[in-house]
């Protein structure tokens, strides 16, 4: 375990490297320079990306502006956007971009949005669930199953800084807008996708940010990274006012050990080791609960199981594992979660319905595989999960229940691998490798444990990601077939459900989705564990902290009292 003296001594040493990349520009009124703990390691800085786990959506929303914010209050508010109109008679929607740059000084531009949505998230050669929040755009579900071309793609830069959308007919503009404010949907630049197409996004020098802080120091050794304010972000970066746009000064101090145990507490918040921190020791934050920021989030831990391994193809079996998991001790165990009462979080248009059980049925799941005929099947399987205190809790209290039902399970941990590309090295999360094979049908694993992200408040975009035609995953062109979504689940049931939404809108589209929900928790192919709350530890030093419908806390007027006295000489 890495103690606390020598993870500051790294960071110092990180933050002065830093500042003397700043010093010759930034003025001495400049802002706060202050450390904060965001927890799990960060491999990867693309929006459009498909992630595992929370802590990178959470790192994304400082990097990356979508179009549109949802606050917590689940009022949309502008981001990106200065202004929109709809014409319903056209079924377009035409999108004013706000004078914003990226952090090396190029303008944002409409073509930036097109590029990410046709090129990266619908490319049917890129899988990626958050694709289904475009659906509402013309033949835009259509391009990502293999159908016609982008240049199909009802969505166009109309102009430097003008998006007209077509949406489809049927559809609905207002939750289009809506699931443009996913920080999945943010801009991403091309000339820096097609330079270095396998690590454009890992490293320092390739890498650029077109919201309110830039990464400007990484180092992919430790997993140390740091984050200063991006001086274009809504205003020229000529500007002679920094913080008008962002308050928090030049330098953000992030930081993480890759595979190694935290020792920060709450108490280094009282003693001002740290100003703000996303994670705690399990204990700690149990016993200092009441004086976290605590929000739900649009995320599930959950298990995914491997359907291609004998026994999961099994559907009582896998009923059975669901059920038999106490979800309550789970989420008591982890403070700040819920016991998943379904497949969607509240916040997502989860059902009114309790449709999993948050207390262990024991005897329902033993009494299911009573009638199951094991022979020639293996009873011996593994949990595979990321190498951090809550995962590892989880999979432990998960794994002594299933070996009460006679099964063998041991638990795997896994943390990050090193790839090299052209003599280029960087880092991938290996969850983040073995979500990205399974949406490409290599299933590595027998059950994986992931932060299953949902993207939107449309219970829609969330239960797509497990049809068999809109879950994003795109088109294996060598097999000329679609690819199955994660889960390997497959039901002509389920299909007809979400393509019946597709059709429909207000409370029938919700009644169909509903229905949904309810056969995917009865067929059991995805297991969700707990509904996870996004919490943070806050120095009372530290004001106007927000948090978005996202979970994701937004930091952009954070205000440092007396920042003065924190700033290195």
């Amino acid at each position: 375990m890495k103690k606390i003296v020598s993870l500051l001594l790294a960071v110092m040493m990180l933050l002065g490297t830093v500042a003397a990349m700043v010093s010759c520009s930034a003025p001495k009124d400049n802002g706060a320079e202050f450390d904060i703990y965001l927890g799990n390691e960060v491999c990867d800085f693309d929006p459009s990306d498909y992630y595992a786990d929370s802590t990178a959506e959470q790192v994304m929303s400082l990097l990356f502006e979508p179009l549109f914010s949802i606050n917590d209050d689940g009022k949309l508010e502008l981001a990106a956007a200065k202004d929109y109109d709809i014409d319903y008679e056209k079924r377009q929607i035409v999108i004013e971009l706000r004078e914003s740059y990226w952090s090396d000084e190029v303008r944002v531009c409409a073509a930036d949005f097109i590029y990410a949505w046709c090129e990266r998230l619908l490319n049917p050669n890129n899988p990626n669930p958050a694709a289904a929040l475009l659906y509402e755009i013309e033949n835009a579900m259509d391009v990502k199953s293999g159908v016609g071309t982008v240049s199909d793609i009802g969505a166009r830069a109309t102009g430097i800084d003008e998006i007209t959308i077509t949406y489809r007919d049927g559809g609905d503009p207002a939750r289009l807008i809506r699931n443009l404010a996913s920080v999945a949907t943010a801009p991403v630049r091309q000339d820096r996708v097609e330079a270095a197409p396998s690590y454009w996004s890992k490293l320092v020098d390739t890498m650029v940010f077109s919201g309110p802080f830039a990464v400007k120091a990484y180092d992919t050794t430790t997993g140390q990274f740091s984050l200063e304010r991006n001086r274009g972000y809504h205003q020229s970066p000529d500007s002679k006012n920094f913080s008008k746009q962002v308050t928090p000064g030049t330098l953000f101090n992030f930081f993480t050990i890759f595979g190694e145990e935290m020792t920060l507490t709450t108490a280094d918040i009282e003693n001002k080791t740290t100003f703000f921190m996303t994670e705690a020791p399990l204990a700690d934050r149990q016993a200092n609960k009441d004086k976290a920021i605590c929000a739900d989030s649009m995320s599930a831990y959950s298990y995914v199981f491997n359907v291609q391994n004998p026994l999961f193809a099994i559907p009582e079996v896998r009923q059975a594992l669901l059920i038999s998991i106490d979800r309550k001790a789970i989420a008591e165990a982890l403070t700040f979660a819920k016991p998943a009462d379904g497949v969607l979080p509240d916040v997502c248009g989860g059902s009114s319905e309790q449709l999993i059980s948050s207390e262990s049925k024991l005897a329902e799941a033993e009494a299911l595989l009573a009638n199951v005929n094991f022979t020639g099947i293996s009873k011996s399987f593994s949990i595979t999960c990321a190498n951090n205190e809550d995962e590892i809790k989880i999979a432990e209290l998960v794994s002594a229940t299933w070996k009460s039902l006679g099964f063998n399970v041991t638990v795997k941990t896994v943390g990050r691998t090193l790839n090299r590309v052209n003599e280029v090295e960087f880092y991938d999360s290996r969850v983040q490798a073995l979500v990205k094979e399974a949406s490409f049908g290599n299933y590595q694993f027998d059950v994986l444990g992931i932060d299953w992200q949902f993207y939107s408040d449309d219970a829609f975009t969330g239960l797509a990601a497990f049809t068999s035609a809109m879950n994003g995953c795109g088109i294996d062109f060598t097999a000329n077939s679609q690819r199955a979504n994660i889960a390997g689940y497959s039901s002509l049931e389920y299909d007809s459900l979400i393509v019946e939404a597709m059709k429909l809108n207000g409370d029938e589209r919700a009644a169909v989705l509903a229905e949904a929900e309810k056969l995917l928790c009865t067929d059991a192919a995805f297991c969700p564990i707990v509904f996870n709350q996004s919490f943070a530890f806050v120095s009372e030093e530290l004001r106007n902290v927000e948090v978005d419908a996202f979970g994701h806390f937004v930091l952009t007027e954070a205000d440092l009292k007396n920042y003065e006295e924190y700033l290195e000489e």
